[in-house]
């Protein structure tokens, strides 16, 4: 649940995000990014995930979803998170 009511909440594109103490407290921008991703990554719904993943792997090569490895489509999954983000 998100306590709207603090000065940690932020509104984006994909609705509001709960702020954490290392996000606030980061003068790093590249630390600052990596955390905003992470919490947005969070966010998203599994199946949106796995749908996009699915989507990416069949535009972009010629083998077959079933006969990926778990390893295969956990990246494919990661390059779904971070187009969804």
């Amino acid at each position: 649940m998100i306590d709207r009511s603090g000065a940690d909440v932020v509104q984006t594109s994909s609705g509001l995000l709960q702020v954490s103490e290392e996000e606030r407290g980061s003068d790093n921008p590249v630390i600052h990014h990596l955390s905003v991703y992470k919490t947005r990554a969070r966010m998203l719904n599994d199946g949106r995930v796995e749908k996009k993943a699915r989507e990416l792997q069949a535009a972009n090569s010629y083998a077959d979803w079933a006969g990926l490895s778990e390893d295969d489509k956990e990246l494919w999954r990661h390059r779904a998170r971070l187009e969804l983000c």
